[in-house]
């Protein structure tokens, strides 16, 4: 209501201003043209005219007023009609000859003076129309408040002149409109500045005290509201984090001594020779799965760090193809087994790029794809790794020739509810996203021919 109050009043002041403008601008055309011109003379007009022609000369006239004039039924009508007060006829002398309603105040007769000045202003009071008929005057009053009598007089190039005044006027006109409109825009940018710098705190999530006064008082006051808001849901939000990452920290930490006194006794066991083939196996299916262990916290502390952008990235240059050669190297020289392939495939042009990445972090990824292709599918799989350009993009396509990615873990990555009393392990592919995110890059599952899902690596090149 304050800002619809506020410009209906600047509305009004607007409108208040142009008119005074044009009353003063002609008022001050009007008075030059009186000054320089001088007066004009109002004429009779059609009404005097049609009284005029109701005259009729009586027959029995004397020589010393030379006729007796009458009026018909029909100019008496007009001189109704056409509000007139009064009317006389006036002779070459100056002589009252006819007269209809004539004030007692007014003489009989006139001299040369007289006519000229009633002609063009007043008899006595008395706003007049002239006529001339037939070498006489034929003059009709209305009521002193009836008209205002104004003679004027304009040379004809003024009147020529008047599109030229119109167009300046209309010029001036528009100009003051737009000198007004942008004070009063100007005005209200100027309250709204603060609005808008608050917002834009509050969008980069820092503290806004504005001013509550003015138009945008109110604005401001909610403004103020929601940044207290805002900074209290952060706190709790960080003390939430900070508790969650102190969790994460403290079970990491103490369960390392006894997960690798696990590791020691298992493998230990797993090399005693008096024992027997099955303890033997027990304890490395016991050492397998405290590897397991270790590689799910290691993940779960690199997922947090990556998530509040607490793990720094060590850049070096590194070659793509060259990085995806020796991670496939890495696992046939670990003893891959024989049930599994893994065949890369990199184009001509990538052998030429060079990347700046955290070189542990981006082989973690493909280890991680690689390692999930293995571990899903014990009886054996190919394992295809496809390296490409594409307009500006490193394209790194991993995906193998079993069952792929589940679909279930695909909805659980992009955001989806998983079914009721399902459980999806998605930790290692969560980084894998997190990683190539952080390179400035986007992870995609897309569906190969054979209609199974696999993943996609989608980085800049000039990136780093």
């Amino acid at each position: 209501m304050k800002i619809i109050r506020r410009y209906v009043v600047s509305a009004a002041v607007l409108a208040l201003a142009v008119a005074l403008f044009n009353i003063g601008v002609l008022f001050f055309i009007g008075f030059q043209a009186v000054q320089r011109f001088g007066e004009s003379r109002m004429g009779a007009g059609e009404q005097l005219e049609n009284v005029a022609a109701q005259f009729t000369v009586s027959a029995h006239g004397t020589m010393e007023n030379r006729a007796r004039y009458q009026l018909s039924e029909e100019g008496y009508a007009y001189l109704e009609e056409y509000h007139f007060l009064w009317s006389m006829l006036l002779d070459e002398g100056g002589n009252v000859v006819w007269s209809w309603r004539l004030p007692g105040e007014l003489p009989g007769s006139y001299g040369l003076a007289d006519v000229a000045k009633f002609s063009r202003w007043y008899l006595m009071d008395y706003p007049v129309r002239v006529w001339e008929m037939d070498g006489m005057l034929l003059v009709s009053g209305y009521g002193k408040e009836h008209a205002v009598k104004i003679s004027l007089m304009y040379p004809l190039n003024q009147i020529r002149s008047i599109p030229q005044y119109l167009s300046v006027i209309v010029g001036m006109n528009v100009a003051l409109f737009l000198a007004l409109s942008l004070w009063f825009a100007y005005r209200f940018y100027y309250s709204l500045r603060p609005v808008c710098a608050g917002i834009d705190a509050l969008a980069e999530k820092t503290p806004v005290l504005l001013a509550e006064k003015g138009t945008t008082a109110e604005l401001a006051a909610r403004l103020n509201q929601a940044s207290r808001i805002l900074e209290k849901q952060d706190q709790k939000l960080m003390q939430r984090d900070d508790a969650r990452t102190s969790w994460i920290a403290g079970v990491s930490h103490d369960i390392r001594t006894p997960l690798a006194l696990i590791m020691g006794y298992s493998e230990a066991l797993t090399e005693n020779p008096k024992l027997g083939e099955e303890p033997r196996g027990q304890a490395e299916a016991i050492r397998k799965q405290s590897l397991l262990i270790r590689q799910l916290i290691e993940d779960l502390n690199l997922t947090s760090k990556l998530e509040y952008h607490a793990q720094p990235l060590r850049m070096q240059e590194y070659c793509p193809a060259v990085l995806l050669r020796e991670t496939v190297a890495e696992y046939y020289n670990e003893g891959l087994d024989e049930r599994y392939e893994i065949t890369v495939q990199a184009a001509h042009q990538t052998e030429r790029i060079r990347q700046q990445g955290d070189v542990p972090l981006l082989k973690r990824v493909l280890r991680n794809v690689i390692g999930n292709s293995i571990r899903h599918n014990p009886e054996g799989c190919r394992i295809m790794l496809q390296l490409s350009e594409d307009m500006g993009w490193i394209v790194w396509r991993l995906w193998d020739s079993g069952p792929g990615i589940p679909e279930k873990v695909v909805d659980a990555l992009e955001g989806e509810a998983s079914g009721p009393g399902e459980e999806v392990h998605v930790m290692g592919l969560r980084i894998v996203r997190q990683i190539i995110t952080a390179h400035g890059g986007h992870a995609d599952f897309v569906r190969n021919e054979e209609g199974s899902y696999g993943v996609e690596f989608v980085m800049p090149v000039e990136f780093g």
